[in-house]
């Protein structure tokens, strides 16, 4: 049995989503139609196009003849009032011709007219019209007084109260209006060797026009509502005897099979206007079962819509896995972009950046490219230059040790001869004091005295050429380290070096200079002064002790005390310890030896690095050559860098841009396939998985009723006649009539 209540469900509902589109079809056209009338007569127009609406929909179901000869199309037009009682019922009778010279038809009709045509007809017995037609269609109409095989009425509430329409007009309130029908056409049939008594099916439906200047939150149960602009278009299906028919009540259904349209409104100052309902068999005639040869097609059918059904709801779900996998990927792709389209900003800023100090980088490039080329001239004339300085260092180095031996061999001597030439000369004196005294002369004192000048005489001598060869030796090294410098200064001169590069290469080459010691020369400088200095104190002395020789028979006395001052500490002792290890001549000498060696060793690894510098300045200047090269080179490149970096930026932004639409889009597409699996299994478990179960089931009860209705629908041709074996629809358009204002 539950099988029979969800078949029931499927067509009832199938029946009404059909009608209803097919409803909305025809107030649409007439909705459109309408807004283009604008005459005085609008009420007259409007109710012309209400019809032309019923008509429309009709014609929409109507079932063309499955032959083709003569077939009878007919429109039944009921006037009635505002309630829905008949007042006049006109029928319009299309005759269709396959070519005939005459054409033989049945009807009710009276004061028949032909409409169209000036054929002429004869009427017979039994209703028989027989029609000159010469080939053509014909078009008649007529007038019947017949009770209809469907009424409509239509009732009026306001504010939950009863009212007629005349008395509704001119009110507000809560208005309720409901079309209510009466299905009188019925026969009995036999359903599955049963008689039982069925309801020929005809669909109903009902239009209406509600002012917007009146009426407001209008809604209507079993239809749709149209709104637009200063009109409310509301359209209502409904099934009378369908319930029945499907045996609902005796089935339990769980389903209202619409029997009624109504609206709900609020009114305010109410007009009552036309309403149309139409009426018509042929929407039921298509759901018969004719052409099912068995049921076990059926089952076969319904056993693959099953299959068919979960393979879609496996896809379904698959796809909205898939497309959450997408808008996840796309997610990620859209961050990965963003943060592309960020670095691409950067990098192209910094490769910007890159270009304009690019020509700056050329041009230190060509400038120390330039400096290079000073530099490796620079070191050519240092390699040079430092050679000769490292042989004049030897030669000051020889002049160190020879100047050494001489102190040692011939000063240090000379000093204690004149040391002990004093002491015989402080004696004799002291002597030839006490001779005096006793009458005796001074011959022997001068003679001791000039063999003690004699002695001085070539100590002197040495002093002389101790500092003539240090002086020497020291201007020798002086003029050729001017030569250097000026040979220094005429190279920066030819290479057009700067005020602030010549100093720095004077300073190089002095550090260098400094670093070998060359500040010993200071040490033999100051050495050869000391020398100059305790040797003019001996000649003093000697002059002096010269003197005292010369004026001895004066002051003897005298001579005496100086020749004893000149022994002392202060004489020839201070000369004795000047000369000693210790003494300042001795220590000068000393560093003067040791400065001259380490000099010497110093310009020598001078000569050797300047010599180095010198060998490798050649592959410095070609690598500086290269580097130039390669400077002009990476310009061009960086600004062919930068063009691109900027274009890489552009199509990062782009890029972005878009994967942010792909993100929306896989998004929307991910709800969408998420909604298309819940959707899909929804629909196999209330749909398919039902339907499964219902032909697994009983279902011959229910599909007899449907063959039996379908039948009726089908036999149900004509309301004013037609001759047997003749095909026929026919349809019932209802007016209301509306309260004037």
């Amino acid at each position: 049995m539950n099988g029979n209540k969800k078949i029931a469900k499927k067509i009832v509902a199938g029946s009404m989503a059909v009608m209803m589109a097919a409803g909305l079809a025809g107030t649409y056209e007439y909705h459109s139609n309408a807004m283009q009338v604008q005459a005085a007569e609008q009420k007259d127009k409007d109710t012309q196009e209400l019809k032309e609406t019923a008509e429309n929909i009709l014609a929409d179901h109507a079932t063309d003849s499955e032959d083709t000869g003569f077939s009878k199309e007919e429109s039944v037009y009921v006037k009635a009032d505002a309630s829905g009682k008949v007042k006049k019922t006109t029928v319009s009778e299309w005759l269709k011709n396959p070519e005939k010279g005459t054409i033989s038809d049945t009807s009710e009709l009276k004061d028949i007219k032909n409409v169209k045509g000036d054929e002429t007809f004869e009427t017979g017995s039994n209703n028989n019209v027989s029609w000159k037609s010469e080939g053509n269609d014909i078009y008649y109409q007529g007038t019947i007084d017949k009770e209809l095989p469907v009424d409509v009425k239509v009732s009026y509430k306001l504010d939950g109260k009863s009212i007629s329409p005349k008395d509704l007009k001119g009110k507000s309130g809560k208005v309720e209006i409901q079309f209510s029908y009466d299905n009188k056409s019925k026969q009995t049939v036999n359903v599955n060797g049963e008689d039982v008594e069925m309801y020929t099916p005809f669909t109903m439906v009902s239009a209406m026009m509600l002012s917007s200047d009146e009426y407001s939150n209008v809604s209507v149960e079993n239809g749709k509502l149209i709104s637009d602009g200063d009109k409310n278009i509301v359209v209502g299906v409904a099934f009378p005897g369908l319930a029945n028919d499907l045996n609902l009540k005796d089935l339990d259904m769980d389903i209202d099979i619409p029997e009624t349209v109504t609206i709900t409104a609020d009114v305010k100052d109410a007009t009552v206007g036309t309403s149309i309902t139409m009426a018509s068999a042929e929407l039921m005639n298509e759901f018969g079962l004719d052409d099912i040869d068995s049921f076990d097609d059926l089952q076969d059918s319904i056993d693959d819509l099953e299959d068919a059904t979960n393979q879609l709801v496996d896809g379904s779900k698959e796809a909205a896995d898939g497309s959450k996998e997408l808008a996840d990927g796309a997610g990620t792709l859209n961050d990965g972009a963003g943060t592309l389209a960020s670095g691409a900003g950067t990098l192209a800023d910094g490769v910007n950046t890159l270009n304009e100090k690019s020509g700056t980088l050329v041009s230190g490039v060509n400038t120390l490219a330039s400096g290079v080329g000073t530099y490796t001239a620079g070191v050519a004339s240092i390699a040079k230059n430092s050679q000769l300085i490292s042989d004049n260092m030897q030669s000051l180095k020889a002049g160190a040790a020879s100047l050494s031996d001489g102190i040692d061999n011939q000063v240090k001597p000379g000093i204690q001869d004149i040391k002990n030439g004093v002491n015989s000369a402080n004696y004799a004196i002291t002597t030839s004091v006490g001779a005096t005294e006793s009458g005796q002369t001074l011959p022997g004192v001068k003679t001791m005295l000039g063999g003690a000048s004699q002695t001085l005489a070539p100590v002197k001598i040495t002093e002389e050429q101790i500092k003539g060869c240090v002086e020497g030796n020291i201007k020798e090294n002086t003029s050729k380290a001017t030569l250097d410098e000026n040979t220094i200064n005429q190279i920066m001169e030819k290479y057009e070096i700067s005020d602030d590069d010549k100093e720095k290469v004077k300073n190089a080459i002095q550090e260098a200079l400094a670093s070998s010691k060359i500040d010993a020369e200071y040490d033999i400088t100051v050495s050869a002064d000391k020398v100059e200095g305790v040797n003019d104190s001996i000649n003093t002395e000697i002059t002096g002790a010269k003197r005292y020789v010369d004026n001895a028979n004066e002051a003897l006395t005298t001579i005496s005390s100086g020749l004893s001052e000149l022994a002392g500490e202060n004489g020839i002792g201070k000369l004795e310890g000047a000369f000693s290890e210790k003494g300042d001549i001795g220590v000068g000498i000393s560093k003067l030896t040791t400065g001259a060696t380490e000099l010497a060793a110093g310009t020598q690894a001078l000569a050797d690095g300047a010599a180095e510098l010198n060998k490798n300045s050649a592959p410095l200047m070609a690598g500086v050559t290269s580097l130039k090269d390669g400077g002009s080179q990476l310009a061009s490149g960086v600004s062919q860098l930068a063009s691109g970096a900027n274009q890489v930026a552009d199509g990062a932004g782009t890029l972005s841009n878009g994967t942010q639409t792909l993100l929306d889009g896989a998004n929307t597409l991910a709800d969408g396939n998420q909604t298309l699996a819940d959707g899909m299994q929804e629909y196999k478990e209330e749909a398919i998985d039902k339907l499964t179960d219902l032909f697994n089931g009983d279902i011959s009860g229910v599909t007899d009723r449907i063959d039996a209705m379908s039948n009726l629908a089908r036999e149900y041709k004509s309301f004013a006649g037609i001759s047997d074996g003749v095909s026929g629809t026919t349809k019932f358009i209802i007016e209301t009539e509306g309260i004037d204002d």
